[in-house]
C-alpha cells in the first residue's frame, strides 16, 4: 500500500444506533431501542446459543462467593443472599455482557441495601438541559411495549448513576426533599465503561438466528410427515360452508399429526368431464433442501460455540462416553481461565458496595472456579475394566472385593453385596 493511503470500508455498519428519544427523555438502544430485549429473545429461540450462555454464566459464578458467612449475607429486606444475587449478576452478564445493581444508603451513608435490576430495562437519560432527570438512569420493564401499547412516563423510574461519596448523596437527598423520598443509586457497569455494549453473542447474532430456523425447519418437515407438497384441483364450491366441509374432511382422512402440505384450487372448467373425479391429487416435486441445512446447521453451531471458545468437551454430559475425566478436567481448567476475568471483575464490584456498608463482611470476596464434573470411576471404560478385574480377582477375598467397589469406584453397599454376595458384614 502506497505510503499516506488508508483502507476504507463502506458497507460495515455499527451493529446498535444511539439516538436522542425526545418522548422519553431518554438514548434509544438501537433504533428501536430494544436491542437487549431482542438479543434475550434471539438467544432463547436457539438451543445451541442457550447452551453456550448457560455454561458461560456457569463458569462466571462458578462455586459461589468462597466466604461462606458472605454466600448466606443477607443484603436487602426481601432476603436475597449474596450468592443468589451473585447467580442473577452472572446470568446477565453471560447474556447482555453489564450488569445493574441498586444500592439503599443509610443516614451515614452506608449502603444498607443492594438489589438485582434487570440490565435490559436501564436506560440512559440525554443530557438535554431541558430534561429534568439529565445524568440519570431511566429504570422500565417494558421498552419492547409487550406489555403495553405505549410506555408510561410515569411508571419510568429516574434513579441516579452510583457514587458513594457523602456529599453527593446528601446533595440527591435534599434535591428530591429528604430520605423518605430518596431512590438511592444504580450502579451500571459494563467492561467499555458507562456505555450500552455488545452482548457476547453480537458477533454470531446471525447464526444464532439461523440455529433457531434450522429448528423450525425440522419441526415442519417433521410435522408434515417430510411428504412433498400437493395441490389438490376441485370445481368452484357453491359457498363457504361447502369449502369448509370439504378441506374438514380431507384433513380428517389424513389425521392432523401427519398431515400433507396441500395448496387448494378451485377451477371453473373443473370436472367438465363426466368420468372426471371430484377432485385431483397433483404432487409438486420440490428441492430436497434437508441435506443442505445439515452443513448449514453445523457450520453456525461449531461458529456459534467457538464465540464463546467454549471447549467441545463441557457440551456433553457424561465422561467415559463422550470424553475421558481427565478431558474434562482439563477442559474445566481452561474455561475457568477463560473467565477468570469475568470472576474478579464481578468480585470486585462486590466488594466495591460491600466494604462501604452496614454488613458484616470478611475480606474474602473470591468467587470459586468452577470444579470439574465428579465422574465415578466406575463410568469410564478404564474404571469398568479394573472393576472386572477386582471381581476375577481370585486372591482377594469378598469382604475385600465389597469394600474395593465402594472405596474406590463408588457402589453403595447394597450394589457392592450384589455384586459380591457374601454373609460377612462390611466394616
Amino acid at each position: 500500500m502506497a505510503k499516506g493511503s488508508k483502507a476504507t470500508v463502506t458497507d460495515v455498519t455499527k451493529r446498535i444506533s444511539l439516538k436522542p428519544n425526545k418522548t422519553e427523555g431518554i438514548i434509544n438502544y438501537d433504533v428501536d431501542n430494544a436491542y437487549p430485549q431482542r438479543v434475550i429473545d434471539i438467544i432463547n429461540s436457539s438451543g445451541t446459543a442457550t447452551l453456550c450462555t448457560e455454561i458461560l454464566s456457569k463458569f462466571i459464578y462458578g462455586g459461589g462467593f468462597a466466604s461462606e458467612s458472605l454466600a448466606k449475607l443477607k443484603l436487602n429486606k426481601q432476603g436475597v443472599t449474596a450468592n443468589k444475587l451473585l447467580f442473577k449478576v452472572c446470568q446477565t452478564r453471560a447474556k447482555l455482557k453489564g450488569l445493574a445493581l441498586h444500592v439503599n444508603y443509610n443516614a451515614l451513608y452506608k449502603v444498607s441495601s443492594i438489589s438485582f435490576v434487570p440490565f435490559q430495562d436501564v436506560r440512559f437519560t440525554d443530557d438535554d438541559e431541558k430534561n429534568e432527570h439529565r445524568n440519570m438512569l431511566a429504570v422500565y420493564d417494558d421498552w419492547q411495549k409487550v406489555k403495553r401499547s405505549k410506555i408510561y412516563q410515569k411508571d419510568i423510574d429516574y434513579i441516579h448513576f452510583y457514587n458513594p461519596k457523602p456529599d453527593v448523596i446528601q446533595r440527591q437527598v435534599e434535591e428530591v426533599g429528604g430520605w423518605q423520598n430518596y431512590k438511592g443509586q444504580i450502579l451500571y457497569y459494563t467492561p467499555e465503561g458507562i456505555k450500552y455494549p455488545l452482548a457476547p453473542s453480537d458477533a454470531v447474532l446471525e447464526d444464532v438466528q439461523t440455529d433457531a430456523h434450522a429448528k423450525t425447519f425440522k419441526n415442519r418437515n417433521i410435522t408434515t410427515n417430510f411428504m412433498a407438497s400437493y395441490i389438490v384441483r376441485t370445481g368452484m364450491f357453491e359457498g363457504e360452508q361447502e369449502r369448509e366441509e370439504f378441506i374438514e374432511s380431507l384433513t380428517n382422512f389424513q389425521g392432523q399429526d401427519n398431515a400433507l402440505k396441500m395448496m387448494l384450487m378451485e377451477e371453473e372448467d373443473f370436472g367438465a368431464d363426466a368420468e372426471s373425479a371430484s377432485f385431483k391429487l397433483e404432487k409438486v416435486d420440490i428441492q430436497d433442501i434437508e441435506k443442505l441445512y445439515e452443513y448449514t446447521e453445523e457450520s453456525v453451531r461449531n461458529n456459534i460455540i467457538r464465540n464463546y471458545l467454549i471447549p467441545p468437551t463441557l457440551l456433553v454430559a457424561t465422561a467415559g462416553k463422550l470424553g475421558t475425566s481427565t478431558e474434562i478436567q482439563d477442559a474445566t481448567a481452561f474455561y475457568n481461565g477463560v473467565t477468570e476475568d469475568l470472576r474478579s471483575t464481578t468480585s470486585e464490584i462486590f466488594q466495591e458496595l460491600l466494604s462501604n456498608s452496614v454488613f458484616q463482611v470478611e475480606d474474602d470476596f473470591d468467587i470459586k472456579p468452577v470444579k470439574a464434573s465428579t465422574v465415578d470411576a466406575k463410568d469410564t471404560p478404564e474404571g469398568k475394566a479394573k472393576i472386572v478385574d477386582v471381581l476375577k480377582d481370585t486372591t482377594l477375598s469378598p469382604q475385600s472385593k465389597q469394600n474395593i467397589l465402594i472405596d474406590l469406584y463408588g457402589f453403595t453397599i447394597e450394589e457392592a453385596i450384589r455384586l459380591v454376595p457374601t454373609s460377612t458384614e462390611i466394616i
